[in-house]
């Protein structure tokens, strides 16, 4: 009887767990069809009566998961974590959908746990970086990252973290990092970017040119490449060069101000003032409130007739970018050679003016002040006095700045026109 019992008993068991086997194969094939739903279903039923399986429970977490159901994952983790503690690939999801929450706390916790389990788990290594780096907690970050990099010396994810951390803080050694990463993988977009940016930050950019070549060459349409490319040549003071790279990304569809902006400038640079205009109206429509646009805007304007739009423009760099004295005396310069060209003498004298004293080392206001005195206002006397305070301030100049050939062809031209109007006024008997 007693053999009888047992035999039952043993039937019993087989019973439930070939049932429960064959439950957890229909799931796995729901799941690979990609049935999410009816695997959410069908394992919460068998969790409900009593399931306490791996897999059930896993499976229903990855359809959730795929289903983008992250609270109902997170729920069915949390009581998978209590059944299967030690288990790495629970914790591991569980800590993706943590992140993926946005708790970036209980995401840390379990990425920790892993890394605590097993110190060779890069990509909890990785996400810990990521986490610490995005709390700017950048000492844990490089910590985590240094992990990584002796586990894996060239790993990129990690050297390309690593790069963005000490770029942030301006440390040169991003530069390192950068490289490593580029020099396993050129063809490697975003290390290409981050170094050739690199470079151009440390006013070397030069060295960006043929990094920009290289990706153009295998991704030739690429507008973020084409408009790095274009201020690289911008920033190596060619803006010949530039133009065309600019002018590639327009047509390639970028409606960017960043691009319009600098290419308006090349245009500016290489004195093609209609090229500059056209592309400089685009950009300060995209960005009203950029100094520098509303400036080379300006100075372009004041090259056909449309002065006043140009005195506007002017205006409002001033008003914007509240600049150093070398800039704000340049402006007011400008403003000056506008005012003249309109025969405003007055006007264009008061802001000649405004520029010496903004920046007493602006010699050529000096000069500009006085030439309008003589030859449009015809005050003999007073012109007198700013040809002598050129002259007296360009002595007290270096040698070497004296030496210049404009200066000294001005020089010329100021000690004849000395002579000439003390004469005249010698005879004047003034």
């Amino acid at each position: 009887m007693s053999s009888l019992r047992i035999s039952f008993v043993t039937g019993i068991v087989l019973f439930f767990s070939s049932h429960i086997l064959t439950a957890q194969e229909a799931i796995l094939d729901l799941y690979y069809s990609g049935n999410y739903k009816q695997v959410i279903k069908k394992s919460s039923g068998s969790i409900a009566s009593g399931d306490t399986a791996f897999n059930t429970h896993y499976l229903k977490a990855l359809s959730e998961v795929q289903l983008g159901m992250t609270e109902e994952a997170i729920s069915t983790l949390e009581n998978a974590r209590a059944l299967f503690p030690r288990h790495a690939s629970i914790r591991r999801m569980l800590a993706g959908q943590y992140e993926s929450a946005g708790d970036f706390v209980k995401a840390w916790n379990n990425y920790l746990y892993l890394v605590q389990s097993d110190s060779t788990d890069v990509a909890s290594w990785l996400k810990l970086a990521d986490i610490a780096s995005f709390r700017q907690h950048y000492k844990q970050a490089i910590h985590a990252l240094e992990q990584v990099l002796m586990i894996d010396s060239l790993n990129l994810n990690s050297l390309m973290m690593m790069g963005d951390i000490l770029n942030r803080h301006n440390n040169s050694g991003a530069v390192i990092y950068y490289k490593r990463a580029y020099s396993i993988y050129p063809d490697n977009q975003k290390a290409a970017y981050a170094l050739g940016n690199w470079y151009i930050q440390a006013n070397q950019p030069h060295k960006t040119i043929p990094i920009c070549e290289h990706i153009l060459d295998i991704d030739s349409t690429n507008i973020k490449f084409r408009k790095l490319f274009g201020y690289t040549y911008y920033k190596a003071g060619e803006p010949h060069h530039a133009i065309p790279q600019f002018g590639d990304a327009v047509n390639m569809g970028d409606s960017t101000a960043f691009t319009f902006k600098f290419k308006g400038i090349c245009h500016y640079l290489t004195v093609d003032f209609t090229g500059a205009i056209e592309s400089l109206q685009v950009a300060v429509k995209k960005d009203s409130m950029d100094a520098e646009v509303h400036f080379f805007l300006g100075t372009s304007l004041a090259t056909t007739t449309a002065k006043k739009e140009a005195m506007d423009h002017l205006d409002k760099s001033l008003e914007l970018m509240m600049p150093e004295p070398g800039i704000e005396s340049r402006i007011y310069s400008e403003q000056g050679n506008i005012m003249r060209l309109e025969m405003e003498h007055e006007k264009a004298y008061e802001l000649y003016s405004l520029a010496w004293e903004t920046d007493t080392t602006n010699l050529m206001s000096l000069y500009l002040m006085a030439s309008i005195l003589d030859n449009s206002m015809h005050r003999s006397k007073e012109a007198l006095v700013d040809y002598q305070r050129y002259i007296d301030q360009l002595d007290l100049l270096p040698k070497p700045e004296t030496k210049k050939s404009q200066s000294l062809s001005i020089r010329t031209i100021v000690e004849d026109r000395i002579v000439a109007l003390k004469e005249e006024l010698f005879f004047l008997d003034q």
